[in-house]
């Protein structure tokens, strides 16, 4: 009884790591699709930061990015 029950674990187990693989196996095809299609020149982050990342680590970024990029111009400025 207790080979079945070690048996189904491992079999969960297995399945979401490979549910896990076959999502970012999607996520690089998608951030490869989206650079054949020159969304590097439109758009900070590829699609799969988005789906990786919650609205607030988002955010985050983007406001660094905008901190960086003030005072590149500051330092231009002067």
């Amino acid at each position: 009884m207790w080979i079945m029950a070690t048996a189904r674990k491992c079999i969960n187990i297995l399945k979401k790591t490979l549910h896990k693989i076959i999502f970012r196996i999607k996520l690089w095809e998608m951030d490869k699709k989206w650079e054949l299609m020159g969304g590097r020149c439109w758009q900070l982050f590829p699609p799969s930061f988005y789906y990786t990342h919650t609205e607030e680590e988002i955010e985050q970024a983007i406001n660094k990015i905008k901190e960086t990029l003030e005072s590149y111009e500051k330092s231009i400025d002067e």
